[in-house]
């Protein structure tokens, strides 16, 4: 089964990777291990051309894995885009919560960045909405998202609030 996920999205320079940056280590201190997916428009490569894993890539090969004794690196080329469903699903025993910067057309839970618009913060059920860039979040609104986000994964991983 799929871990639970929250969108994160908003435009371009509203602070969605900061915002994740702010998010990831306040959630760990909670005890849930958290993923993080992001939807890159271009291309992904996680090693120099001309590095080995790059060079097994290019030999052919459909995925390529690094690994270390601290960390498992995955590169799979697909004949198209991945779902987000399908790159959540393979988080499946290795996430409590999973953080989604991108993939601004999918529905579901959602964490809006949206700069000028409505109060500087608003929780509900389905989600939050920041009226300010997330580098302006003071520590007391980034704990009401945090709260937000670990009600969330807990009601969904146990099945009641």
């Amino acid at each position: 089964m799929a871990p639970p996920q929250i969108l994160v999205s908003g435009p371009s320079n509203s602070g969605k990777t900061t915002l994740l940056e702010q998010l990831v280590p306040r959630l760990r201190t909670c005890g849930l291990r958290v993923a993080t997916v992001k939807h890159a428009h271009h291309g992904v490569e996680l090693e120099p051309p001309g590095k080995d894993s790059w060079r097994h890539a290019q030999a052919g090969a459909s995925a390529v894995a690094m690994v270390s004794p601290n960390r498992t690196v995955w590169i799979l080329h697909t004949p198209q885009e991945l779902s987000m469903q399908e790159a959540v699903g393979r988080m499946a025993g290795w996430a409590d919560l999973v953080l989604i910067e991108g993939f601004k057309r999918a529905p579901g839970t959602r964490i809006l960045i949206a700069p000028g618009t409505g109060s500087r913060l608003a929780v509900h059920d389905q989600g939050c909405h920041i009226g300010v860039p997330a580098w302006e979040l003071t520590e007391r609104e980034l704990a009401q998202i945090t709260e937000f986000c670990l009600a969330f994964a807990r009601q969904a991983l146990v099945g009641t609030p």
